[in-house]
């Protein structure tokens, strides 16, 4: 019984782990993607999405204060926040959203833990257009019928 119990209980664990490891879905027309501030990090410390994907951001940092500040001043998840002024930056449990529109680099930081170019508590979205549909077996001249729905590139 005490083997069986443990199975179970290893069973459960393994399976919670691999839904800790999905990317989060939902969101954007694109799918969402998602980062957590922790231990003065962002998590991962890069990562990338298609066009049109949201990115959520999740402050899981205790009492320490942060912001997400893109280094281009393209998004801020709280503008007036600093190291002087903690009650205007994200704290425990807070979320930060951002839908991308375009391809691009976006590096950017905790107003209170980094800096831009890469300082500290940093990180960067890498957005790239999702690849067009393989053409289906079979279709006359290599055409292929158009979706909506596009599946997110491999890391």
């Amino acid at each position: 019984m005490r083997k069986i119990m443990a199975g179970l209980a290893c069973g459960a664990l393994a399976a919670g782990l691999v839904v800790m490891a999905a990317p989060g879905e939902g969101g954007a027309a694109g799918g969402g993607r998602s980062v957590s501030i922790l231990h003065h990090q962002f998590d991962p410390r890069e990562l990338t999405v298609s066009v049109g994907d949201e990115v959520t951001w999740t402050h899981r940092d205790g009492e320490q204060v942060h912001s997400v500040t893109a280094d281009d001043g393209s998004f801020d998840s709280n503008p007036l926040c600093s190291a002087g002024n903690p009650k205007e930056c994200m704290s425990d449990h807070d979320t930060f959203k951002h839908t991308f529109g375009t391809e691009g680099r976006f590096p950017y930081f905790s107003k209170t833990w980094g800096g831009p170019g890469g300082q500290g508590a940093s990180g960067v979205i890498i957005v790239v257009t999702a690849s067009p549909p393989a053409p289906r077996k079979g279709a006359p001249n290599g055409s292929t019928t158009s979706t909506t729905a596009t599946a997110p590139p491999k890391s």
